[in-house]
This record gives structure tokens, sequence and C-alpha cells, in this order.
């Protein structure tokens, strides 16, 4: 089976969707939830974060994590979400697997990666050193996917598998197209590679490339093949396509179909008393704020996408309708409680946090900053009638009565990232329906224990000082620097813990230094477009191999060219941010039996049967979604084609005066504006886009740069 597209497409279903209300239980207290603020009409342009993030799997060895708006690393642990401005470091033995929709990266001993940009249309990584490979399922117009090294870029350019090396000193970097097609960029110039080439650049100043067969595999081709088997063989008949974490189902539940709720995966061990929400803990990750890193191997899906229902007294993870891509979620729960709830002798005086998985059909409103519009995409499968999602207030919630659903624990524990089986508090019911609906988000304020779970004692690993300083070329400029937590950590506290919007963020980079002396990420990154100032380009090691060509041609940027499919293949089809997809009813389920596992002791687990007791009809059709119309999308394709090639022009020749940080600021404005512009055209049903807003961000001059930075301290 192939992978889920790496597009995390949006559709817009406001137009057309209007069916039966939200379902309600009447064992449940309905109580008004808190609207957040950006609900209301805001004259301001929103940047939605984006549909896809990455997640860290297959973790072995010593692997560390860096969050982005943080300078320490802490352990690497799976299941941990991964976004822009991210840092991995896997160690001597170490090995690690991030999963990015469609998108498969993996990373090899003594390797460096960063997450530059991942979003809905592009994924750029920085390899300062080290080896990876990077596996695109899928890869349309509009699209950008980027692995820069010290010495070249390399842009991939098609579906397929790809691997770049680094040597420990950056001299040599190392390109291998197992599949697909890249191009690889380097002083000013750029070649070629199709599939079953490899190519070899050494030095900097003046570089020069060799083009040869691809080798033999070794160590780490074979265990990326053994991580392409485990994703190939999982069905995808009852999830979008592009969901992340399904691999990890068959061998730990199995499917069953729900008059009700449509196909339903139970879990098939777990354990007594296990709810939703209940082994694992809460970080802090922005831009979503308080996200949700569930504890087992098959806790990505069930907790970032679907609802929880409680079904034949045992709790069932319902994905919802496959009507439209997935849309990533920090934490699909109800928080209940509110200032001081709870304050006693069980919580301690600081009170307590609860909360409960949310069930279908009930929406999930996000307390981090959105559009209207990504309110419904990221409750379009699993809510029937979208239309007043953003106006419903009074909401009874089936599952705050489900035996052991309502979870709970001391602030202290929820602040500081601390395992919730371990630290939660056991209610009586008085105390649980007291207890108030504050929404998708506690007021908890973040400090820094909250961006990482502790190491436990454990020594960590990091990267070498020189790799982690060192200087990369990239195709595109790399987005504006992450804001440090540091700088935040005032405006949480007058927020009460919400996500700061986009705006603050920029405030707050504009005036915050570099902290702890070190680079500004954007400063660790040249262009590989720009022409060296003492006019060496890259040139061929031997004769007899096509002489690389100058990277900007009649003003455009040069694109690889994609080569025609193989017998018995069938190309990607090109779509922008919304894909054109119509409802149909799931298929019939036929449970199929669990994979022989370990079962944990009877003392702390319950095996329960691989299939409800009760047999149930397939579920009912759904009507169709609209989608944004053809011409709209091929008008969104075409100026974001022209922006990237603008954008690159840019990074290589910087307008006079502007900043590294400035020119970021003003691109990223502009990607923003763009999908922004096209979000809003979808939703109204139109065929052109709008007319651009005025610059979000205004470039700083250089006369106004910060002062560079004092070297790192060792």
């Amino acid at each position: 089976m192939p992978l889920p597209t790496l597009r995390h497409q949006i559709v817009f279903a406001a137009l057309a969707v209007v069916a039966s209300g939200l379902a309600i239980s009447s064992s449940a207290l309905a109580q008004d939830v808190p609207r957040p603020p950006e609900d209301r009409a805001s004259a301001e342009p929103v940047a939605d974060p984006p549909a896809r993030v990455g997640r860290l799997t297959a973790l072995q060895g010593a692997v560390s994590f860096e969050p982005a708006s943080d300078t320490e690393w802490g352990a690497a642990e799976p299941n941990r979400p991964v976004t822009t401005g991210d840092r991995i470091w896997s160690d001597t033995a170490g090995r690690a697997e991030i999963e990015m929709g469609t998108a498969a990266v993996r990373v090899w001993h003594e390797t460096e990666i960063d997450v530059t940009r991942l979003d809905d249309n592009s994924l750029q990584l920085r390899i300062p050193q080290g080896e990876v490979t990077v596996r695109l399922s899928t890869f349309t117009d509009g699209e950008t996917a980027e692995i820069d090294a010290p010495n070249a870029a390399v842009t991939l350019g098609a579906t397929g598998e790809y691997r770049v090396e680094v040597s420990p000193d950056g001299a040599t970097t190392t390109v291998t197209v197992r599949s697909g097609s890249a191009e690889v960029t380097s002083a000013g110039s750029s070649f070629a590679l199709v599939a079953h080439q490899l190519a070899t650049i050494q030095g900097d100043s003046a570089p020069t490339y060799n083009v040869a067969e691809e080798g033999s595999p070794d160590d780490f081709d074979q265990w990326v093949s053994a991580r392409d088997e485990v994703a190939d063989r999982a069905p995808r008949r009852y999830v979008p396509s592009d969901m992340p974490g399904v691999e990890d189902l068959d061998d730990n539940g199995s499917w069953d179909n729900d008059a009700d709720y449509g196909p339903v995966w139970y879990p098939t061990v777990v354990e007594a008393g296990w709810a939703p929400y209940h082994t694992g803990h809460w970080a802090w990750i922005g831009p979503w704020g308080w996200t949700w890193v569930d504890d087992a191997s098959w806790g990505w899906a069930p907790f970032h996408y679907g609802r929880w229902a409680y079904v034949h007294d045992r709790w069932g993870w319902c994905p919802g309708r496959v009507i439209a891509p997935a849309v990533y979620a920090p934490g699909l729960v109800v928080f209940a409680g509110g200032a001081g709830w709870g304050a006693s002798a069980a919580f301690g005086p600081g009170g307590g946090v609860g909360w409960f998985a949310l069930g279908p059909e009930e929406v999930y409103r996000p307390a981090y900053r959105v559009s209207p519009a990504y309110v419904r995409r990221v409750n379009i499968t699993n809510v029937t009638n979208i239309t007043n999602i953003t106006t419903v207030t009074n909401v009874t919630y089936r599952n705050r009565d489900v035996p052991n659903a309502f979870v709970a624990v001391p602030r202290q524990s929820f602040i500081t990232a601390a395992p919730v089986a371990r630290a939660s508090v056991r209610l009586p019911e008085d105390q649980i329906r007291s207890a108030t609906v504050v929404g998708a988000a506690p007021q908890v304020v973040p400090t820094h224990e909250s961006l990482i779970a502790n190491a436990g004692g454990r020594g960590l690993s990091r990267p070498p000082v020189d790799v982690a300083r060192r200087q990369v070329v990239a195709v595109h400029a790399p987005p504006p620097r992450p804001v440090p937590f540091s700088a935040q950590e005032h405006a949480l506290a007058s927020s009460g813990g919400r996500p700061l919007a986009p705006a603050q963020l920029a405030t707050l980079r504009r005036t915050t230094p570099v902290p702890n002396g070190q680079p500004s990420r954007t400063t660790l990154t040249r262009s590989a477009a720009a022409q060296p100032a003492h006019g060496a380009t890259l040139k061929p090691a031997r004769a007899g191999l096509p002489a690389a060509h100058p990277v900007f041609q009649t003003g455009v940027v040069s694109r690889p060219m994609t080569p025609p499919p193989t017998s018995g293949s069938r190309p990607a089809m090109a779509q922008p941010p919304s894909a054109q997809v119509t409802a149909r009813a799931p298929e019939p389920v036929t449970p199929r039996p669990s994979a022989p596992q370990a079962a944990p002791s009877e003392a702390t687990a319950t095996r329960v049967p691989a299939s409800p007791a009760t047999a149930s009809r397939p579920p009912a059709a759904r009507p169709p979604v609209r989608a944004a119309s053809p011409t709209l999308n091929a008008a969104y394709v075409a100026q974001r084609t022209q922006m990237e090639d603008r954008h690159v022009q840019q990074f290589a020749k910087p307008p006079a005066g502007v900043t590294p940080d400035a020119l970021a600021e003003r691109q990223q404005a502009e990607h923003n504006d763009l999908d922004a512009r096209y979000h809003q055209a979808a939703a109204a049903g139109k065929s052109t886009l709008p007319p651009p807003r005025p610059a979000a961000t205004a470039p700083r001059p250089a006369a106004h740069a910060a002062p560079a930075p004092a070297p790192r301290k060792k």
C-alpha cells in the first residue's frame, strides 16, 4: 500500500455540508463552552498553523532533541511532534525516524538534522553532518522539498527516495537518488540527477562534482528498507491517505464497524482502568500550546486525529469520514476545572487540571489563533454539521461520565510534563460534575520544564559545537528564527498561558537578541544560488560529465525535470492545497487478527476481545464535499511558483539594506498571505484569488540590525 500523500491539502466544506446537529447524550451535563477570541470576526489576517506535523518514531540508541523555542537539548521521545525550528541529534549507534505526513526522514549515526521549514507545501532540512534519507510518497505542483548541506543544496523533484551524506569535516556531500529526480545546487550552478545516480560534491570555495552509479546497499540502506516495509504494509481503508501513525494500528488492535460511528479501532492490550489521554504527558509546543505526547507505540493517530467513543464497555477510536485530508490537532480533549479548581490535599494548594476525550460529533475548538475556515477543516471528518460550529456553545459531552474517562493531575505535575498515569488523582463523582468546562486548553502558564520531558537522570548527547554552528547552503531562505521561550514567558503569563499571536511573536523577535550568544538560524544558511565573490563556480571533477548550468536562466530558477514514469507506475496528480475529494461510504470492515506481541502482566493490563460482541451494519454514505474550482487551483499553483522563484532570487541577491531576518520575515508574510487568500477564495466558492494584502511585516534596514552575537562559550 502507498504511504499517505505529502500534501496536506485543505478541503472547505462549509459551502456544501448541511446535515444533522451535534449528537448529545442525556447522561452528561451540558455547559457553555468558552469561545476563543479568534472565533470572532477580525480584520487582522490569520496565519493558520500547518496541518502537517512531524512525529518522532523508531528511536534507537542515544537520540537528543532541542525544541524550536529552546536552547537546551533533552531526550528524544517517541510520538514527540516535530515542527519548524526543531533539531535532532543522533549520537554514535543512534538512529531515528521522523514521519512527516507522506514524507519519511530516516536519520543515521552521528547526524544532526534541523527542520528548517515544515508546512503543508514545504519541507526543508539542514544537515551539517551525518547521513539521512528522505522518502517522498507524493509530490505535486507548488510543493518544495530541499535538503541543505555545507557545500550543496539538494532540491527534490519527484516522488522517490533520496540519501544525503555529509562528511564529519563538512567538505564532502554525497547525494544518492534511489528513485525520483533531484537538482544539486552549489556556488551559483546546478546539475540534475535521476534514479540510480550518485553525486559527490567536494570543497566549498571552488567545489567540484562527480556523478556515478549508485553503490551497493549498506547497513543504513537495509534499516531504511525495513522501515519502508513497515510503512507499506499498513492498510488505509478507513483513514485519510495522508494520516501518519496508521502503520502502528493493525499490530496493536483490530477494526470493526459500528452502526453509529462507522469504522472503529479497538486497542488489543490496555492497562486496567485505562482511558484515552491517560498514559503520556502534556508538553508546551508552539504554535499550538499544550500538546499531548502519548506513551503507547501506537499513540499518534488516535490522539491527534479522530475521536474516542465508549462502545460495548470498551474504548474505541473513531477516525471519522474519509472525505478530507487529515489536519493535525495537539490534543482532542475538553479541559475542565478552571483556576483554583480542586485545591485540596489530593492536588495541593495549586489545584488541579482535568480533561476527557472528545467524542464523535463533538467540536474541537483550538485555543491557538486560527481562522474560522481552519476550525471547519480540523473538524470536518468528525463533525457532520460544520456550518455553525463557531457559534454553538451549549454542548453536552458524552464521554464526561464514562468510568475513568475524566483524568486529573495536580497543576504542578501538568506544568512539569510529569507522566499522567503516575500523577493522576481519582476524584469523587460530585467533584467531576462540579468542574467547569474551560475549553481546548487550561489556564495554565507554561515554564521551561513544560517544553520537553525530563531525561530522568540519563546523560544527554549533543552535537559537537563546530557541527551545530556549521553554515549550510540553501536554495530557499529559511523562515524567521524562532522566538526564545524565555522571551515569551512574560507575555504568556499575561495571557494565562494562551499561545501568542503571530504579531506578538514578530514583535518579540525584533526586540529579543539571540540567546546565549548563539548565531541566528538565519545566519547559519547562505544562498547556494549566489555566485561566489571570487568568481569560482561548480566544476565537473572529470571529463565526460555534463557541465553544470547557471541557476538563474532568463530570470527563472531552473527546476529539475521529472523523468517519465516507469512501466506499471502512476504519477501523482498535481494539486494545490485544496484537493477535490468526494465522500464515500467506508468499506465493510473485516476484523483481522493482531500480530503476536508480549502481553503485560495481569496486574497491570487487561486483554480485551478482538472485536465487539455485537455485530453492526455498515455506516451510511455521507454527502460529497465541495472543493475549490480547478481555475482557482491553477491560479494558486501559478502564483506560488512565481513567488518561490522570486524568493530564491531575493535570497541569492538580497535587496539593499535588508537584514537576513527581515528578508525571512517578509518572505514568510508573503507565504502566509498567499495561503490565506486561497483559503478565503475557496471558502467563498470563488474561482479567482483576491489581490494581495499589504505587507504584514516591513523589512528592517541593515542599519537597525542587532549587533552580531558574541562567540558561544564551549
